[in-house]
């Protein structure tokens, strides 16, 4: 995600420093951004000047005393607190204090992230999508203690990158869209695991259905569309019956346990050998693409 989002930075005139302790990432960020770049470039969605210059725009450092000459921060290490807290105790003795540190946390309250921080009101959640540097996608998340200035230059920066900021009114966990997609996934694991269908089935008539409209209309718009009295009599009898299970289901569990990851080791709720983990690749980022062209003509209310 790190490396989506400098593409996407430097896709937009910025200077990028990225930092990680690991030097073979920092050695590796290089030539996935340089084919990113690319590939936009192929498409027509970044100016050959931009193309040109991104090298002299971007360095590496595994030194976080870099981020001093930052004037946003976008911290992208694993969904752990202590590990983020941690940095950021770091940051706030290294950066300005009129530095924004950015989270690109999946569902850490804001608010928990800033609390002990020297200058809470700094802190906020930019929550992005993959591939960053394509995806109009960008959540701003204020936390209880941010400032107005903050989330307005936030707001502003996230278009001037392309996005279409989604700006929270208040902190909660999990944001927009990965509540609702969470919900998604918790019936759509129940349904397998009371035998009412399998994986591919589940997977087949969401993709048929949801995924049909899902683009152009989000789920408000979509009934409007499509009659809101009938969702209000279909909620009466159908909410009491769908699952409120508050653990991982066990088979998300046993996934895991079983060290399962995706593509990205060919063990998953399907089988890749490496022909089809790179197609799957392949073809994710050229869909990708076409919804953005789609994005770009419905993304307004």
């Amino acid at each position: 995600m790190g490396r989506g989002i400098a593409a996407c930075l430097l896709a937009n005139g910025f200077h990028v420093i990225g930092f990680d302790t690991d030097r073979r990432k920092r050695t590796s960020s290089r030539p996935h951004i340089e084919n990113a770049l690319a590939e936009l470039h192929r498409r027509k969605l970044l100016p050959a000047k931009l193309l040109k210059s991104w090298p002299e725009r971007y360095s590496t450092s595994g030194i976080l005393h870099r981020a001093a000459e930052c004037s946003i921060v976008i911290e992208c290490v694993r969904e752990d607190l202590t590990l983020k807290r941690s940095l950021f105790a770091q940051l706030d003795q290294i950066v300005p204090a009129t530095t924004i540190i950015a989270s690109n946390t999946s569902s850490l309250p804001i608010t928990q992230l800033q609390r002990e921080r020297i200058h809470p009101e700094r802190y906020i959640g930019m929550h992005w999508g993959e591939p960053a540097q394509i995806m109009r996608y960008l959540e701003v998340i204020p936390g209880e203690l941010t400032s107005a200035d903050v989330v307005e230059t936030v707001r502003t920066f996230g278009k001037s990158l392309g996005k279409e900021p989604t700006i929270l009114h208040r902190d909660i966990r999990g944001f927009l869209s990965n509540r609702m997609m969470y919900a998604m996934l918790r019936e759509a694991c129940y349904l397998v695991e009371s035998g009412i269908a399998d994986v591919e089935t589940v997977d087949r008539s969401f993709r048929n259905d949801i995924g049909w409209w899902a683009l152009l209309a989000g789920p408000f718009r979509w009934m409007d569309l499509t009659g809101i009295p009938a969702y209000a009599a279909v909620m009466e009898g159908l909410m009491p019956e769908l699952s409120n299970q508050k653990t991982v289901p066990a088979m998300m569990k046993n996934m895991v346990a079983a060290k399962g990851e995706g593509i990205s080791n060919g063990k998953g709720f399907y089988p890749y050998n490496k022909t089809q983990a790179k197609q799957w690749e392949h073809d994710w980022v050229e869909f990708t693409y076409e919804m953005r062209k789609l994005a770009d003509k419905y993304g307004r209310s």
